[in-house]
């Protein structure tokens, strides 16, 4: 489960910026959208979904980005693979942040129990780095600044394993290596182990344009008839016109070639049309296949879904649909995070305030985040809000001139 990231020094944002998926306020609105948890404070609730609005190169891409870079240093163990290291890109408008490191913290819930996670980083070291654990309260791990641990707690056995490895081995921990990797990778069963293990199993990112990647995924789970049978009702409840879908080889002038077909079927006037989901059907229904088994596995177990222009090649409604997936299909209490430009879905049965992000820039052209919530004196239904939206009340819209080129 994802509580709260923190971004700083990266790409847009010059200053440290958080996005949270804490519950905060109006208690009975909408209590399907939120979830609460014995790893979280008493009266203390997440949210199962958020939507991020923004103005084109306002930021709601870097959010993302810096998601994905954190955890990809994770999972290479720090910054020792060059093309993970040319990930890390400080704010560049300002000559005293290029030389600073980039700044990533995020806390989650990991095998029922609650971390928070970070560390400053350049292209070519840990700066530094640090652990926190739920135990009665949030109790620190370790500390480390550069290849020096200045805080620890005296039950966190993985430093105690690593510091007897040390002794007998004389081998130290490389300057561009993440303490958290070598350790889960060493010493099984451990708190890092617990935390990496999230980075890898239950945090999915999805680019804007890269949905494709996933299609493997579907087409390996169309192999199996349940999971097949599971993704043809999702396609099929999406309105889509479609209604069965079904795996089988494609066909040419010599015969079957065992390259993958996805068919599709249609009832019009009660007469059945078949179709090739890659030939004939809108992008918009290509990408909700390419996706399907993925999103089908998130609901499934519990996992964390972001995915960045969520509403690209798709219907607003579908949009909603989407999200409204994870407020009442969703024992396991997984969670989306999308970016969009819909204002559309912007309505009181869909999204509570604290679930709606704005990203923003100042003068300075750096990014800020706000949550709905974070605004006093909001009044009236998302009607009004949508209309205030577009006026730019909260920020995260483009402020366009004249286009006409001419003269």
């Amino acid at each position: 489960m994802f509580i709260n990231f923190t971004v700083g020094n990266f790409r847009s944002f010059k200053d440290k910026a958080a996005f949270s998926m804490e519950k905060h306020g109006q208690t009975r609105v909408l209590p399907e959208n939120s979830f609460s948890c014995p790893a979280l404070p008493p009266r203390k609730s997440l949210l199962k979904s958020a939507v991020i609005y923004g103005a084109n190169a306002s930021g709601k891409s870097n959010l993302i980005q810096a998601l994905t870079v954190m955890q990809s240093v994770v999972l290479h163990s720090g910054v020792g693979d060059r093309e993970v290291a040319l990930l890390l890109e400080p704010f560049a408008l300002s000559e005293k942040t290029l030389g600073e490191p980039v700044f990533f913290e995020l806390e989650m819930i990991a095998s029922e129990r609650r971390y928070r996670y970070g560390f400053e980083c350049t292209r070519d070291a840990i700066v530094s780095e640090w652990l926190y654990a739920q135990k009665q309260r949030m109790t620190l791990m370790f500390a480390r600044e550069n290849n020096s641990f200045v805080d620890s707690s005296p039950e966190f056995a993985e430093l105690k394993a690593w510091t007897k490895v040390l002794s007998d081995t004389k081998l130290n921990l490389p300057k561009n290596a993440l303490f958290l990797s070598t350790a889960a990778r060493m010493f099984a069963g451990g708190v890092c182990e617990a935390v990496q293990n999230w980075f890898e199993r239950t945090l999915l990112i999805v680019s804007a344009h890269t949905y494709q990647q996933y299609l493997g995924t579907t087409f390996a789970a169309m192999k199996n008839s349940e999971l097949a049978d599971r993704i043809s009702r999702l396609i099929s409840k999406a309105d889509l016109g479609i209604q069965k879908v079904e795996a089988g080889e494609a066909e040419t002038s010599g015969g079957r070639n065992g390259l993958a077909r996805i068919g599709t079927t249609h009832v019009i006037a009660d007469k059945t049309y078949h179709f090739d989901m890659f030939h004939h059907e809108s992008s918009g229904t290509q990408k909700i296949f390419a996706l399907s088994a993925s999103l089908l596995d998130v609901l499934k177990n519990g996992k964390v879904l972001f995915i960045d222009e969520l509403d690209a090649s798709l219907h607003p409604l579908l949009v909603s649909q989407l999200i409204e997936m994870f407020h009442s299909n969703n024992p396991a209490n997984a969670q989306m995070i999308a970016t969009t430009h819909s204002p559309s879905i912007l309505t009181e049965t869909t999204l509570r305030h604290d679930q709606v992000w704005f990203v923003g820039k100042d003068s300075e052209s750096s990014s800020n985040l706000a949550s709905l919530a974070d605004f006093t004196g909001i009044r009236g239904n998302f009607t009004r809000i949508t209309k205030d939206y577009l006026h730019g009340c909260f920020g995260g819209i483009p402020y366009i001139k004249n286009l006409n080129v001419e003269g």
